[in-house]
Formats: structure tokens, C-alpha cells, sequence
């Protein structure tokens, strides 16, 4: 790919050659020059056009033989590639202030991978400086969403304190955890009231139609769904539902997801499936075969390390039964499909860094483990793309490519509507209007690699 880039990136009239190996500075006019543009707000390919950037915002996008590039321009010849929005990893997590570089480190894995929003959950205070560094170019890295610390207040005054807190300190959502029913009324009261959203994982308390009712924003990892598809009398006494139901799961009844999906439609809430956090937990390949993984190189042995004692934990458990665990990889695939198609909100995440989802690589896993649910290539890059902005509740600032929205791009090889492989192939990634060419970005890349090395 950088091979590729140098040769196509040669300069013409009115355009500044680029420098391989670096970024550009995000105040510079870029000119994608000739490019396909994939826009995600319609399922369609145009051919041939120049999109400029400017400020940090897309401000023009135009037949190429129409347009005449201003002096200093900096040109990116886009032929024969495709130009589409950033990716949005929609259950990530960055480090926090106890190991600063790793953070950044993270930061960079994601970028890399043509992630440009994270919305970062169970976050820190310190999260919301690092925020403004990323904003003001200090850090390198994609925007983020910043999401509370997990929140699992025992009783409702606690509740209602810590989402005042949240709101007063600037997080953009609230991260929740486990509480009793009572609490969790009171969390969802005074957020509605704040006008601040809530999401993540749905309290056993309050079960997927209490977190429905209450208009959760986004339940994360179709928690509780597996328990709400075992039907109401049967005998699960003595029995844990365990990682996400996956101790009942011998009990469902498929006949209830078609109200499951109805339920969910109705209340307008999100799922963000992250498939792939219980498809390596269950997969039957041995965890030090896993950490092989080429993407393993950029993260601590530590890390490494933890995550596969924690599959040998989890393999030794008295409640586990691979044939169980396979059946829920299988219905959770089911789940999404009908989720999908019944037309309930659905947003891409992985839950990286967690469990052998490295940042960034593992939301491309995501995307082929979706793929394999059934959905199209184009449905899955709806997931990850325009779908994030709704769910965050700015339709309008990101994950199309259309003249207004902030310029996060990325260039590719080939049309991942084709393949959703291709998604992976990049030339470039673009993040608030600074261009980081393929070359750049493997640059960085080597640095961490060298500093993980063992």
C-alpha cells in the first residue's frame, strides 16, 4: 500500500505534493482528486470526483473535470480509489491516566484502522483532558465520546448524585454497570432530565423491557436478550445466567425474538452487538495461538498475558459447556440478523481493548463476523459509519461523506461494499481534516510495535 501511495500521489497544477511518511497539518486544503466517493447516505459509488477539505470540514464535492485547484492545495490522486467516512468503534475503551503512553498508544490503533470516532466507554475524569488534547492535535488520535465511570449505585440517592456529577464534569453519556431496579429508575430519571444519555449493559434487576421502557440509549453486547427469550415460569432455579445468558440458553424459546425485536423498535433503542468479544471467548482455538494474531505485536505482554489466563479461567469454569458457548455465538448471530432486518437501531463495537479485540483491528473482525450473521457488506458499513452519528445524536456533523461534515476519511484500495475485507485496505486515513498517508500511519505503527517488543 505504500508503494501505491507514492505512485499515485504525484502532483499536477495547482496542487502541493505530498510528503509520505508524514501528516499533514489539519489547516491545510486537501484535495481528493479523481476519487469514487462511497457518500453511506445512499448505497451507490460516484465516480470520478474531487473532494475538498478545508478547516476541517468536507467543503466541496464536485465532477473532477469541473474543478480547478487553488494554489497551495495539497493534491491526493484519488484514482481508482474509493473514498468513504471513517469507521466508529461504538463500545471501545481507552486506557487511563495510570499508564499515559498505552493510552496513546490505543489511540493510534484506532486511527490506524480507519477508526476515527470512539465512543469510550467507562471512562475517567482524566479522559475528558485527553479528549481536548485529541481535539486540539496535541494527541493523535480519533475523536472520542466520552462515556462516565460505571456506574453501579446501590441505592437511588446514589444514583441520582453520580449522573449530576457526570453531567457537571462534561461526560457525554453514562456508562452503566449493575445496580438494584429502584436505583436504576432513579439514574434513568435524572439523566432524561439532564438531557444526558445512558447505555451499556442492562442490570439483571430491570431485565431488557425495563432498560426498553426506560428508553435506554443503547444496550451494549444484546445484554439480557438471551434472558428475555426464555420464557416466564420456566424453571431455571439454581442455574447463573452467566456471560451474557450463556447459563439459560438451554432454556430459550426463538419464538419470542420476533417480540424481542418488536420491544426493541418501539423504544428506539440502539444495540451495539460486539459479537466478536463472545466469539473469541468461545472459539475453540487455544489462546496462545490467539495472541499469534499479527496485531498482538502493539500491545503489552502484560495485556497479552492477562487475556489468556482469563480464557483458561473461563475454559475451567464449572459452568462452562463449549457445546453451550457455541450455541451462543450461534444465537447471537441469529439475534443481530433479526435485529437487523426488523429494522432496530444497530451501531458497530467490539469492546476493544478486551479479550483479544486489539483496537482498531478488532472492529474489522467485527464488521466479517457480521457479515457472517448475514447482513450485506454495505448494511454492516451503515453500522459503522452514518448509524454512530444518529446514535450519538449528531446525524449532521459525521459519518457521511457530504459537504458540512468534519472530515473523517479514509481512503481505500477497492470498494468494501465488494468485500467487506476491502475496508481494510487503505491508502490513507483522515481524521478532523489532518491527512495521515498509509505510509505514515505503518511508521507510527513500527514505533509501538518496537516498544511492545518482548
Amino acid at each position: 500500500m505504500t508503494l501505491a501511495l507514492a505512485a499515485c500521489a504525484q502532483p499536477r497544477a495547482g496542487g502541493a505534493e505530498p510528503a509520505a511518511n508524514t501528516p499533514t497539518s489539519a489547516n491545510v486544503t486537501v484535495a481528493f482528486v479523481g476519487v469514487d466517493v462511497l457518500p453511506m447516505d445512499r448505497d451507490a459509488l460516484l465516480r470520478d470526483r474531487t473532494v475538498i477539505v478545508r478547516d476541517g470540514r468536507i467543503a466541496q464535492i464536485a465532477p473532477a473535470a469541473t474543478v480547478d485547484l487553488a494554489p497551495g492545495t495539497f493534491r491526493i490522486d484519488g484514482t481508482g480509489k474509493v473514498l468513504m467516512p471513517g469507521l466508529t468503534e461504538m463500545h471501545g475503551h481507552v486506557p487511563g491516566p495510570d499508564d499515559p503512553q498505552y493510552a496513546q498508544d490505543v489511540l493510534f490503533l484506532y486511527l490506524a484502522n480507519g477508526v476515527t470516532t470512539v465512543r469510550n466507554m467507562a471512562g475517567d475524569p482524566w479522559h475528558l483532558d485527553l479528549r481536548r488534547r485529541v481535539d486540539s492535535g496535541e494527541v493523535a488520535g480519533p475523536n472520542l465520546v466520552a462515556a462516565s465511570p460505571w456506574l453501579s449505585a446501590k441505592t437511588a440517592e446514589e444514583a441520582e448524585r453520580e449522573v449530576r456529577e457526570a453531567k457537571q464534569a462534561g461526560f457525554d453519556l453514562v456508562k452503566i454497570g449493575d445496580m438494584p431496579r429502584a436505583a436504576y429508575a432513579a439514574m434513568a430519571n435524572t439523566a432524561h432530565a439532564l438531557k444526558l444519555p445512558f447505555a451499556g449493559h442492562v442490570p439483571f434487576e430491570v431485565g431488557l423491557v425495563g432498560a426498553l421502557d426506560a428508553k435506554q440509549a443503547s444496550i451494549d453486547h444484546l445484554d439480557r436478550y438471551v434472558e428475555f427469550l426464555v420464557p416466564p415460569g420456566s424453571d431455571v432455579t439454581g442455574r447463573d445466567p452467566g456471560v451474557f445468558g450463556s447459563g439459560w440458553i438451554g432454556s430459550i424459546d426463538r419464538s419470542r425474538m420476533h417480540d424481542a425485536v418488536q420491544r426493541t423498535v418501539a423504544a428506539g433503542t440502539w444495540n451495539v452487538p460486539t459479537l466478536s468479544f463472545i466469539e473469541h471467548l468461545a472459539s475453540p482455538e487455544p489462546a496462545e495461538t490467539m495472541i499469534r494474531w499479527p496485531e498482538f505485536r502493539y500491545l503489552p505482554r502484560e495485556v497479552r498475558e492477562a487475556w489468556v489466563r482469563a480464557k483458561h479461567e473461563y475454559a475451567r469454569r464449572d459452568d462452562f459447556r463449549p457445546e453451550a458457548a457455541q450455541a451462543l455465538v450461534r444465537l447471537r448471530r441469529e439475534l443481530l440478523k433479526a435485529l437487523h432486518d426488523g429494522g432496530a437501531p444497530v451501531a458497530l463495537g467490539s469492546d476493544a481493548p478486551q479479550f483479544f479485540n486489539v483496537p482498531g483491528f478488532s472492529v474489522h473482525r467485527e464488521m466479517r463476523m457480521m457479515v457472517d450473521a448475514g447482513l450485506t457488506p454495505y448494511d454492516v458499513l451503515v453500522t459503522g459509519t452514518r448509524n454512530p452519528a444518529r446514535a450519538i445524536g449528531t446525524p449532521d456533523a459525521f459519518g457521511t461523506v457530504a459537504v458540512g461534515r468534519r472530515a473523517d476519511l479514509v481512503l481505500l484500495e477497492a470498494d468494501p461494499r465488494a468485500d467487506i475485507a476491502n475496508a481494510a485496505r487503505r491508502t490513507g486515513v483522515m481524521v478532523r481534516g489532518q491527512w495521515w498517508p498509509e505510509a505514515a500511519l505503518q511508521s507510527r505503527l513500527q514505533e509501538i510495535a518496537a516498544r511492545r517488543a518482548d
